[in-house]
């Protein structure tokens, strides 16, 4: 059985995640947030915490066997990285944001880059877990929507990113596979978007 850790559970991505985990899995699932009161899940453990802080992170992370970051921040993924290491903890999967290679292929490179500006993609938490020892998977993400829609394309480090679409139901299926081992992703950066979003100027929501 594994024992799963959701930082920033509070976020949407959790609010498909954490259902799929409890119909697919019997896994035993904890949800770190600063407001774990706010969260009404059954059958879950919940502690709460700053995930600023090494001690409330390695308090959460005892006993763990796979921690998922529901958000990129290089500052707190220096803290998470340390406290896995004082806890003994190898992998994890955290969400992050695309372009952080200067991948995104055109006409949707102009469109993000115009959103987002330049400095979304610099200083991110793929950074830190490239130069760490830990078993990870950096989850580049284009714009989201909130879907019933599940399947994804998953695009490894070095190719172009392509999609400017995908459904947080997408993203959550993703990190189950590889909890479950339906995929085994492993010191990976993977790009991730919906499949016939390829080759679009912008999301169809825009």
């Amino acid at each position: 059985m594994n024992n799963i850790l959701i930082i920033g559970a509070g976020g949407q991505i959790p609010r498909y995640l954490i259902p799929l985990l409890q119909k697919e899995t019997n896994a035993n699932i904890t949800l770190f947030s600063r407001h774990t009161n706010q969260l009404h899940y059954d059958n879950v453990n919940k502690i709460t915490g700053n995930a600023g802080d090494i001690e409330d992170l390695v308090n959460a992370m005892e006993g763990q066997d796979f921690v998922y970051m529901n958000f990129d921040d290089k500052a707190i993924t220096d803290k998470v990285i340390k406290a896995m290491h004082q806890a003994g903890v190898q992998r994890i999967i955290q969400a992050g944001v695309l372009a952080v290679y200067g991948e995104v292929a055109e006409p949707f490179a102009t469109w993000n880059a115009r959103m987002l500006g330049s400095r979304i993609a610099k200083g991110r938490g793929n950074e830190s877990l490239e130069s760490s020892d830990l078993d990870y998977v950096y989850m580049r993400m284009t714009w989201l929507y909130n879907g019933d829609r599940s399947d994804y394309v998953a695009s490894p480090k070095g190719e172009d990113f392509l999609g400017a679409q995908i459904s947080r139901q997408a993203i959550a299926r993703f990190v189950l596979d590889n909890i479950i081992g339906k995929r085994n992703d492993s010191r990976a950066s993977i790009g991730l978007w919906e499949p016939g979003s390829e080759y679009k100027a912008k999301p169809d929501f825009y």
